[in-house]
């Protein structure tokens, strides 16, 4: 378990319940019990709120500011109504002008809740961006290495020449992630290069590649072998490509196979 999460439960499980019984005013402990539990339960959803709502909108913009200021405000009317509530003390004797222990009872502990879960979930909030900023980096990452070492493996130093305009292109086989047909064009998708567009007919293509090394999963898709990370019925995931590549009907029996 994380240790922000054992935090938490140590401060709902035990913190706020011992600071309700360790005002030394003996009025407290002689409140109507019921009253007890519904202001306890009103301080659990106060913390709940500024922990997972109220926290994390104090890194936004004024916006967030405004709202935070607006729900404490709110709070803070709805204490006070409740700090009206007739209580009988018996044994109590309030001088006057002067704060009931109850009533200073329940300010206090809704000042030490809202201290505890604003700075919670505002450090929660940005602690969890942080981790999972992290784990998009470290995937990213491996994704990188992993596509390296599998170009790696590849790597023949074999190239294909087109034409593309007036000019011959030495294209790496390595680096190429996928051909695309357009009508009687082919695009050559490249690694860390701009697209070459060459006038050859894809089903001329293959001929031109290396046995096994690439294979057709579309009538307008050749994709590397060694670049298929994931295979699904209807479409294939590249290493190093963005978006996924069709699988038509035709060709599904070539890509099992392959």
């Amino acid at each position: 378990m994380k240790s922000r999460h054992i935090l938490d439960i140590i401060f709902c499980i035990a913190v706020l319940p011992g600071m309700m019984f360790l005002f030394p005013a003996a009025e407290w402990l002689q409140w109507h019990p019921s009253h007890v539990v519904l202001y306890a339960l009103w301080l659990y959803g106060i913390w709940f709120l500024c922990r997972m709502v109220l926290g994390p909108m104090l890194r936004q913009d004024w916006k967030g500011w405004a709202t935070v200021a607006g729900a404490l405000f709110l709070i803070g009317i709805v204490t006070f109504l409740m700090t009206l509530t007739p209580v009988d003390f018996p044994d109590a004797d309030v001088e006057a002008g002067k704060m009931a222990p109850h009533v200073r009872a329940m300010w206090i502990l809704l000042l030490a809740v809202l201290a505890n879960g604003l700075p919670s979930g505002l450090f929660a909030s940005a602690f969890t961006d942080l981790t999972e900023q992290k784990e998009v980096d470290d995937a990213v990452k491996n994704a990188r290495e992993a596509l390296e070492a599998r170009r790696a493996e590849a790597e023949t130093g074999e190239e294909i020449q087109v034409k593309s305009g007036y000019k011959t292109v030495h294209i790496p086989l390595s680096a190429i992630q996928f051909i695309e047909g357009r009508n009687n064009y082919a695009c050559f998708h490249i690694d860390h290069r701009e697209d070459i567009l060459s006038q050859i007919p894809l089903k001329d293509i293959l001929s031109m590649l290396p046995e096994g090394t690439f294979i057709r999963v579309h009538r307008s898709y050749i994709v590397p072998v060694w670049r298929i990370e994931k295979r699904k019925s209807t479409e294939v995931k590249l290493m190093g490509v963005d978006k996924p590549i069709p699988v038509g009907r035709a060709h599904k029996d070539s890509l099992k196979n392959g």
